[in-house]
């Protein structure tokens, strides 16, 4: 890897940095770190190692795309398994649904 940011042409520097997948910590990962805009660059090795980590932890491909259904006059998002366990959503779970702008909805767990 080069030591200019991709993004930016900042200097790269090597550095063990805490990984975090949804707000979780799963790790210390060697990381080459831009100086100038933070980007984190992985090599091939290093990204395994998160990957296992992230299946480890229960957190690797929780990201899932889905479609809005109906329910009578209401409209419906279905949420897997593996992300209800997650969040530790089970049924009567109150939550609080806001826009965050026109394109992202917020899910907030009470």
């Amino acid at each position: 890897m080069k030591n200019k940011c991709a993004l930016c042409k900042g200097e790269l520097k090597e550095k063990i940095i805490d990984y975090k997948v949804y707000g979780k910590i799963i790790g210390k990962f060697k990381a080459k770190v831009c100086n100038s805009c933070g980007e984190q660059w992985f090599d091939e090795e290093t990204s395994k190692k998160i990957e296992d980590a992230e299946k480890k932890e229960g957190v690797f491909g929780l990201s899932v795309e889905t479609k809005i259904g109906y329910s009578g006059n209401s409209l419906i998002i279905r949420i897997p398994v593996e992300l209800a366990k997650f969040m530790n959503l089970k049924r009567e779970t109150r939550v609080l649904l806001y826009p965050e702008d026109k394109n992202k909805i917020c899910v907030m767990v009470k």
